[in-house]
């Protein structure tokens, strides 16, 4: 298993800021993610979790997972896109399959994606 590098992930507050500030936001049971197109070509991570989720051993798995999602997400869906994410963990997150966390995530890439698909026709 290949441990997430410090430079593929969010760890600052002035870097969350940003993408809280100019990304787009998407919903789902699970979690809220905020979307921020960049132009360095990385996509990197960020989550949050409140306490509401659990103690801390249950928060831990539920960052876990989603690091795990986004490790192995389908990178043909945006690989020419650099972007920053940031999930803030619902607490349906905690007692959710993985199935069901990974479709709901495929499905925001999807969104995303779409998104920046218009964006272009508007120019």
């Amino acid at each position: 298993m290949k441990a997430t590098k410090s430079n593929d992930r969010l760890l600052s507050s002035s870097q969350f800021r940003a993408v809280y500030e100019r990304g787009q936001k998407f919903s789902t049971p699970y979690f809220s993610a905020f979307v921020l197109r960049t132009d360095s070509g990385h996509q990197r991570l960020g989550l949050t979790t409140t306490r509401k989720i659990g103690g801390a051993v249950l928060r831990n798995r539920c960052r876990r997972r989603m690091r795990e999602i986004f490790r192995l997400r389908d990178r043909s869906i945006l690989a020419e896109v650099g972007f920053d994410v940031v999930f803030n963990l619902r607490t349906g997150v905690a007692s959710a399959d993985y199935k069901d966390i990974k479709a709901a995530f495929d499905q925001m890439l999807h969104r995303f994606r779409r998104s920046l698909s218009l964006a272009k026709d508007l120019e």
